[in-house]
């Protein structure tokens, strides 16, 4: 028997934004699938139960979506679990400024991989869920970046692939309706209290009309929209940059 309460998976979901993402899904009553790989097994644990305490039935699956392989391990045992997919984010992903010329093969393979090649072959593996749920349609969200909209010269292949991440959006659209509705969130820097992440330039937020960083509810007010409340939107890209790109 299949759960009745819609199920989402989160890939990349254990810190950061994919965490924050996570905890609102749960606060609107969806199942959740966390994702982690690199991060450490206590901090998927404590995310894990911060998703719990907010009401929601949930696992964790550690997988390396380099492989598509850890990919499927992923949607079976949601699968297993609790029998549907209503909403998939493709979250997980990489991000460093390196210049043009010092960009090796290996950072290349990594940045296509992590920001691209796993949102394909994750949406594959949706698709082939979600085609078989009676509640359609059932939505993907892409979050892809200003850098795949903007000519970020000192994060080429990181650019490269978020804007990659962007024209799947539109292809995989238009492949996937009427049953699967398809959108991506290009944000700008979203700044998370406690944050550990060295990638962020305090001094960059002067840069944006708003005068400060976006938070996580910014961004989650997009989420909301389009797991909850979207039933004919899709192949759009909700660039949510406070202005920055004006």
């Amino acid at each position: 028997m299949k759960n009745k309460k819609k199920t989402a998976i989160i890939t990349g979901s254990v810190k950061r934004l994919g965490r924050e993402i996570a905890l609102r899904l749960a606060e609107l009553d969806f199942n959740v699938v966390l994702n982690y790989f690199n991060s450490s097994d206590e901090e998927a644990e404590k995310t894990l139960n911060e998703v719990k305490e907010k009401g929601a039935d949930a696992i964790c699956v550690k997988a390396d979506l380099k492989k598509v392989e850890d990919i499927k391990k992923l949607f079976a045992k949601t699968e297993e679990k609790y029998g549907r997919l209503d909403l998939l984010v493709n979250n997980a992903a990489i991000f460093e400024r390196k210049d043009f010329l010092e960009v090796t093969e290996e950072d290349f393979d990594n940045f296509i991989s992590m920001n691209l090649k796993n949102a394909f072959f994750c949406t594959q593996e949706a698709a082939r869920m979600m085609m078989t749920n009676e509640d359609s349609p059932c939505s993907i969200i892409n979050i892809s970046s200003l850098g795949g909209i903007e000519n970020w010269k000192m994060a080429i292949p990181y650019s490269v692939a978020k804007a990659g991440l962007i024209k799947l959006t539109k292809l995989t659209a238009k492949r996937l309706a009427p049953q699967i509705l398809v959108n991506s969130i290009a944000p700008g820097t979203i700044w998370i209290e406690g944050d550990k992440n060295t990638t962020v330039i305090k001094s960059e937020e002067a840069m944006y009309p708003m005068k400060r960083f976006g938070k996580a509810e910014d961004l989650n007010s997009i989420i909301e929209y389009l797991a909850v409340k979207n039933k004919w939107t899709t192949g759009n890209v909700f660039v949510v940059d406070g202005g920055k790109s004006l």
